[in-house]
């Protein structure tokens, strides 16, 4: 008992500080979720609708789905989950602290060996991928990255959510239109290039609302303006609505997550 007692905290550290181990040809996708106003992690997203994480398992990608409210941790789909319990998430941690978790901890991750990394990353999850690139050092290669309905210019929803006076947290005010954070990443969102690809997908789903809060085609939280508002190499625009929560007051919409023509898109953009 004794025995067990003393190695319990050292099996506890090491499962967090050994790097992911992988063969020189292991190809890696990396999965963020977006913001979620209850705080709660949304990488379910990622296995819902026509399950876009299975999708890249099966063609033979070793996936990796980060949760950052909560306690951070990456799960991979061969096994390996890494955690960080000093970090806890919430509505109100602001996204550049999100940012430097990520790359701290995708560094210790693929710290042996330095194989190329892609990205998928939905809503502001994009904001949180782009801020880190922009900020911080990377040590590792990126091979492509994929912003799905990312509001690089901000989102007047954000601006109402806040007027209003919800409770929406610090993240929301972040990506209001004009914000300091929105306007910080958009003078220094010449840093995303690099030697990889990027795509953009974004939405134009056109729902009743969104005529009230935008000028032009949207998904109904994001504008297709304004998910393009970065730099890019393809861009893919499909009738969708920003989340599955928004389907219950249309008609006919879906999300992203359940319409297999922006799986195929992702998959074939990576």
């Amino acid at each position: 008992m004794k025995f067990l007692m003393f190695i319990l905290p050292i099996i506890l550290l090491l499962s967090l500080a050994v790097p992911l181990s992988h063969g020189e040809n292991a190809q890696y996708v990396i999965l963020i979720h977006g913001y979620n106003f209850d705080g709660t992690s949304s990488w379910q997203d990622w296995i819902s609708g026509v399950n876009i994480y299975n999708q890249l398992v099966s063609a033979g990608y070793i996936v990796g789905v980060v949760s950052y409210y909560g306690e951070f941790y990456i799960n991979f789909s061969n096994g390996y989950s890494y955690s960080d319990p000093s970090f806890v998430g919430t509505i109100n941690t602001p996204i550049e602290s999100i940012s430097y978790e990520l790359v701290n901890s995708l560094n210790n991750i693929f710290s042996v060996q330095y194989p190329a990394v892609s990205f998928v990353a939905y809503s502001m999850g994009g904001l949180v991928l782009s801020y880190a690139i922009e900020n911080y050092n990377v040590n590792f290669q990126i091979n492509s990255i994929v912003f799905i309905a990312t509001p690089f210019a901000g989102s007047p929803i954000a601006n109402v959510a806040n007027y209003l006076g919800l409770n929406v947290g610090y993240q929301a005010y972040e990506m209001e239109t004009g914000s300091p954070f929105i306007t910080n990443l958009q003078n220094n969102i010449y840093m995303l290039q690099g030697g990889y690809s990027i795509t953009v997908i974004a939405g134009n789903y056109d729902p009743w609302w969104g005529n009230l809060f935008f000028s032009g085609d949207n998904d109904g939280a994001v504008s297709v303006a304004s998910a393009e508002s970065c730099p890019m190499n393809y861009v893919y625009v499909f009738p969708d609505l920003h989340s599955s929560s928004m389907d219950q007051f249309t008609l006919s919409g879906i999300s992203y997550f359940e319409d297999q023509n922006v799986a195929n898109a992702v998959i074939g953009s990576i």
